[in-house]
């Protein structure tokens, strides 16, 4: 398990993030935008951008090898 942080704007469906503490997977109903403030994630809009998304990325395996990082 590896941690990145990226842009808010990077995040997309399928993306396993860390959101307040915990391991969350992002799907396309909690990606909002609103164009006052953005986009949002959770209801979140990560102080406009300014705070990076902590995006987490598993280690893909198969049969019993790691494939790639």
């Amino acid at each position: 398990m590896r941690i990145v942080e990226c842009h808010i704007s990077q995040i997309k469906p399928g993306d396993t993030v860390e959101h307040e503490g915990k391991l969350m997977t992002v799907s396309k109903r909690n990606i909002g935008w609103n164009e006052f403030f953005g986009i949002s994630l959770f209801g979140d809009n990560y102080r406009l951008g300014t705070i990076k998304v902590r995006k987490v990325i598993f280690q893909k395996w198969y049969q019993g090898v790691v494939v790639s990082n």
